[in-house]
């Protein structure tokens, strides 16, 4: 089982802000960070759009039973 991006992107600021890390240890980690930032916000606006979709396809029915 996979650990949530959230919890990963905590663990590795905390990993980042550790002093024992060499200079392409931490690089990889800053591009690991960077990664999973923009993995969680493409699905934060995954989740946004789908409820956006559900939203306007309930608001097309209600326009369709209009009387005019």
């Amino acid at each position: 089982m996979t650990m949530p991006i959230d919890q990963q992107i905590a663990e590795i600021k905390a990993e980042l802000n550790n002093a024992c890390l060499t200079p392409r240890e931490r690089r990889e980690a800053q591009h690991e960070l960077e990664f999973l930032t923009e993995q969680d916000r493409s699905d934060a606006e995954t989740a946004y759009f789908t409820k956006v979709e559900v939203w306007a396809a309930g608001q097309a029915v209600d326009l369709a039973a209009l009387p005019f």
